[in-house]
């Protein structure tokens, strides 16, 4: 039969050190704002037209798409609720992706829709992407 010999004591808070600082960077995307998070959200609006979000006031919602420009799109706008919500940007990014910051500025729902429409003078826009936000 064999024995493995236990850890020196001075190697288990290092080892333990090492475990917390492993966990901390792979949750710190969702780390609560209380335990030193960011508390902002970002979601990726790829696939699916219809999307939901719930922030705190004083969030930063952060809407990740790709650029409709390589389907003959150009970007129409964005309709929500003031009251609520403030634009805060639009980014274009590398990759063909475009990046929308929202901030809650008080409680309540609203819808945020990102419109889109043809290249060509006169096209009327269409709804591209819907998030549903529930401000609290």
């Amino acid at each position: 039969m064999h024995s493995q010999k236990p850890l020196p004591l001075t190697v288990l808070p290092l080892l333990a050190l090492a475990l917390l600082l492993m966990a901390a960077l792979a949750g710190c995307a969702s780390m609560p704002q209380m335990l030193g998070g960011s508390g902002d959200l970002t979601l990726t609006l790829d696939g699916e037209q219809n999307h939901e979000a719930t922030l705190a006031r004083g969030q930063v919602l952060s809407l990740d798409m790709r650029d409709p420009a390589a389907s003959g799109y150009v970007l129409a706008g964005a309709s929500f609720d003031p009251t609520l919500l403030r634009l805060d940007g639009i980014v274009y990014q590398p990759g063909g992706r475009v990046r929308y910051q929202f901030s809650a500025t008080d409680k309540g729902e609203s819808d945020i829709q990102i419109k889109i429409k043809r290249k060509e003078p006169g096209s009327r826009p269409d709804v591209f992407k819907r998030v549903h936000v529930i401000a609290e």
